[in-house]
């Protein structure tokens, strides 16, 4: 069978907020086992708001900077060399509150549903289609983007977000939210027709 190379990029920018990904392995890209991805983190960056997967592990480490972590409402500081597992279902987030970029290597298991959560969220924000903050400003997408990250944020009660997350993506998917985000985990150059 001839090896035919994906038309995704390793390397992926988020112009909203200034972060970059590299995929180290990337599911959707035919590479065997996890997903594994490292982040530069720019100074000062917002990051992650406190979260939790239903069905996620992930694992962090740091490679360079410094990571100021929160796990199960633990703050924690994360230095060259310090790791840190995240179960599924245990709440965490991070930033960086330094005036140097950090670098760290995330390993996420099963890893398919997070990395289109991923290349989802930092397409939208080079197509314009996010706030300064990097959220999609249609909560039609943001909803379908949730989903495929099994992610929950913290600070909203966990029913209301069902709720919501349930009726935004029915409306994304009989509006053609869902076709026309899914091109930026393809790598299809459909063109992205998401209403503001």
């Amino acid at each position: 069978m001839p090896f035919h190379p994906s038309p995704l990029n390793r390397t992926i920018d988020n112009p909203a907020t200034g972060d970059r990904i590299t995929f180290l392995s990337s599911p959707l890209m035919g590479d065997p086992g996890q997903l594994v991805f490292r982040t530069v983190l720019p100074a000062h960056a917002a990051g992650s708001p406190a979260h939790e997967h239903g069905g996620l592990d992930e694992t962090f480490r740091v490679e360079s900077g410094v990571l100021a972590f929160e796990l199960d409402g633990r703050s924690m500081t994360l230095r060259p060399g310090d790791s840190v597992h995240v179960p599924a279902g245990v709440s965490h987030g991070f930033r960086n509150a330094t005036a140097e970029p950090v670098v760290f290597v995330s390993e996420v298991t099963p890893g398919a549903g997070f990395e289109r959560f991923l290349r989802g969220m930092y397409g939208l924000a080079a197509a314009g289609r996010t706030t300064a903050a990097g959220m999609p400003k249609d909560p039609r997408a943001l909803a379908l983007l949730l989903g495929e990250a099994d992610l929950t944020l913290t600070a909203v009660p966990r029913g209301l977000q069902a709720v919501l997350g349930a009726v935004l993506k029915a409306a994304a998917r009989l509006s053609g939210v869902d076709r026309s985000l899914s091109h930026l985990w393809s790598g299809a150059t459909a063109k992205m027709e998401i209403a503001q």
